[in-house]
């Protein structure tokens, strides 16, 4: 990738550059090809920040990089930590001034003894959204553009290189933040390529999770990709009739034809589906749709995830209280559908996807408003 030429223009983040790309860049720069893994290594292994910490590769090499490429395509704006300690989000700047989310969650071992700590980044994928899903605060921001693989990418790095200093380190990063995946499917899977490669993030492709409110085109492409990552589905509706409501995109491609995409990715692919359902109080958290969800889900192998609702300003809609909760989760249950309910995590902080993000702009235009005052 020839990065030369970039007088005035905004120079690239280095993890934009794929393995062959970097390598070819480095060899432009006169060093030998090994000297890529090198850079990789600091890229994504380590807790450096920029070039300058590079220790073992040559200082020229080190120049010449920062002459071509930003060591990091996101410049951290502010972060939140949760009062329980558990949930960190960032709100980061782009260099055309756009905002975005990423969101660190941490999970203590089981009460019981079971299980292990692990962290995971909920990274974004576009600036806004468009699919408009009319109980998040992320769809009234409407949609401005994709994030490139190098912007995607860095938000996962971003808490990888804290959590190494900060243990549990993260292992599993998931496409659910801000905007849909597969509408920017080439660098959301170029991202999740880099987090996997051995040469560079290393973690398990198991560890991926792409999230999709259901648009099928990018659907029908992640099935046949030969990378190996999860699929979730943001279902908050089992009947065309609320979810047309709740997802206006189901208007194009409804549960029928949602359906049957969902079949077809696990016959080709023996992955199990996660179906993500957000609870809201009398909007789709009665028993006879918690029977709907079930006969929609029959003969897959799925988990399904529910998540009540984080409250969002200017949305009319509520948290389902905790009986409605453990009533739907308890009929899905009784007819054998692997189910659970997502803690509650980082409300104090407004980790709802968008909500942040809103919040920060409201405070950066009412700084603006505040004219200056004279010596």
């Amino acid at each position: 990738m020839n990065t030369a030429g970039l007088a005035g223009a905004v120079k690239p983040p280095i993890t934009d550059l794929s393995r062959e790309q970097l390598r070819v860049l480095v060899q432009e720069l006169g060093q030998p090809a090994y000297r890529a893994d090198q850079v990789a290594a600091w890229v994504y292994r380590s807790t450096a920040t920029s070039f300058d910490e590079m220790s073992n590769v040559p200082k020229s090499l080190r120049q010449a990089l920062a002459e071509r490429c930003r060591f990091a395509a996101l410049e951290l704006q502010t972060e939140l930590l949760s009062t329980d300690g558990e949930t960190r989000k960032a709100v980061s700047s782009l260099p055309d001034g756009e905002l975005i989310e990423s969101v660190l969650m941490r999970y203590p071992q089981r009460w019981d003894g079971t299980g292990h700590e692990r962290a995971t980044v909920c990274a974004s994928t576009q600036v806004g959204c468009p699919v408009k899903c009319t109980f998040c605060a992320t769809g009234l921001m409407g949609f401005t553009r994709n994030l490139s693989a190098g912007e995607i990418l860095d938000q996962a790095l971003h808490f990888l290189r804290w959590s190494r200093e900060h243990p549990p380190i993260v292992r599993n990063v998931v496409f659910m933040g801000m905007g849909e995946p597969l509408f920017n499917y080439d660098a959301t899977m170029a991202a999740a390529e880099r987090l996997v490669d051995p040469e560079f993030a290393g973690l398990g492709v198991h560890r991926l999770t792409v999230s999709t409110s259901g648009w099928l085109p990018g659907l029908v492409r992640l099935t046949e990709d030969p990378l190996e990552v999860r699929l979730a589905v943001s279902l908050h509706a089992p009947t065309d009739d609320l979810r047309n409501q709740l997802v206006p995109l189901n208007r194009r491609y409804p549960l029928r034809d949602l359906m049957a995409a969902c079949r077809e990715y696990q016959r080709k692919t023996g992955r199990r589906v996660t179906f993500e359902y957000t609870l809201m109080d009398g909007v789709n958290d009665s028993p006879a749709l918690a029977r709907a969800l079930v006969a929609l889900l029959r003969g897959l192998d799925v988990h399904v995830n529910l998540i009540p609702m984080n409250p969002v300003a200017g949305i009319p809609f509520a948290p389902s209280p905790a009986p409605a909760v453990d009533a739907f989760h308890d009929i899905l249950r009784e007819h054998g559908i692997i189910c659970t309910v997502r803690r509650e995590m980082g409300r104090d902080i407004k980790a709802a996807c968008g909500q942040l993000k809103t919040e920060f702009e409201r405070q950066r235009r009412r700084a603006a408003a505040v004219p200056a005052v004279s010596a």
